[in-house]
C-alpha cells in the first residue's frame, strides 16, 4: 500500500499488514505523538527504533519543505531496509539508515536480538519474549553495536540534534548512560520507556541533572509509557 499525505505530499507504504494500523494511527489520526511539542523550525533528528521509518516520514510532513537530516536505526534489517526506502522515495538525501543496536556493547561488538514475526515487535532481551505471552515466533539473530555519536559526528559533525526519538524496547537507559556525549547535542527527547527495564522517575534522576526537564507523559499504561524531555 503506498499513499501521498495530503498537503505536504511525503509519501509513505506499507509492505506488511501490521504496518497499516499504525500508519492510520500516525498520519490518519494523529494520536501516536503530539506534533506541538516539536521544536519550532526543526530540521535535525534521530530515530532509535525506527521500525519502517513512519516517524520520519511525520517528520518531513510537519517541517513544511524544509531539508532533514538525521539517522533511523533499527536492529531489524528488513525494517532498516523500508526506513531507508521512505528516505530515498521523499527526496531526503541526508537522512541515512542504519542497522544496529545501541546500548548493548560497544562498536565492532555483536548483540543477540530476537525478531518477532510481526516486524512491531522485537526485543534485545530474552525474558520479554516471554513475558509479552505472544503466540508468533521468534527469531534470534546477530546484530552490530552502534555509537550513534560516531554516526553523527561522521555524518553532521557538531550539529545539533534537534529531536531525539529513542523507542528501544528495554535498552533505553543503558543507551541514555552510553552515550552521555552525544545527549550533549540534542535539544528533546522523545522516549518510550518499558517499565520491566526502568521507571519514569529513573529516567528523570538520569535527564534532568544533564540539562533536561520532563514537559509531560503522552501516554501510559502497565507495560510502558512515552514521555517528552526538553533541555533546560
Amino acid at each position: 500500500m503506498v499513499r501521498r499525505l495530503p498537503g505536504s505530499g511525503v509519501v509513505y507504504r506499507a509492505t506488511r499488514l501490521e504496518s497499516i494500523p499504525l500508519a492510520v494511527e500516525m498520519f490518519e489520526k494523529g494520536n501516536l505523538y503530539d506534533s506541538s511539542l516539536l521544536p519550532p523550525g526543526f530540521t535535525t533528528f534521530v530515530d532509535l527504533g525506527c521500525n519502517v521509518g513512519f516517524f520520519t516520514c511525520w517528520l518531513g510532513h510537519l517541517a513544511h519543505g524544509r531539508a532533514l537530516k538525521g539517522l533511523m536505526l533499527d536492529a531489524n534489517p528488513e525494517a532498516v531496509e523500508d526506513a531507508r526506502w521512505h528516505a530515498q522515495a521523499n527526496h531526503m538525501s541526508e537522512v541515512f539508515g542504519i542497522h544496529g543496536i545501541v546500548g548493548e556493547g560497544t562498536t565492532g561488538q555483536v548483540a543477540e536480538f530476537f525478531l518477532y514475526e510481526s516486524n512491531i515487535c522485537s526485543t534485545s532481551h530474552l525474558p520479554d519474549t516471554v513475558r509479552m505471552q505472544l503466540e508468533g515466533q521468534w527469531e534470534k539473530i546477530q546484530v552490530p553495536c552502534v555509537r550513534i555519536e560516531e554516526y553523527w559526528r561522521t555524518h553532521f559533525s557538531d550539529l545539533r540534534c534537534h529531536i531525539l526519538k529513542v523507542d528501544v524496547e528495554g535498552s533505553e537507559l543503558n543507551f541514555l548512560r552510553a552515550e552521555q556525549t552525544f545527549l550533549e547535542l540534542c535539544d528533546s527527547i522523545l522516549i518510550e520507556w518499558h517499565k520491566w527495564t526502568v521507571n519514569l522517575d529513573q529516567l528523570r534522576d538520569f535527564l534532568v541533572p544533564r540539562g533536561f526537564s520532563y514537559v509531560r507523559t503522552l501516554e501510559e499504561n502497565d507495560q510502558m509509557g512515552t514521555a517528552f524531555f526538553r533541555r533546560s
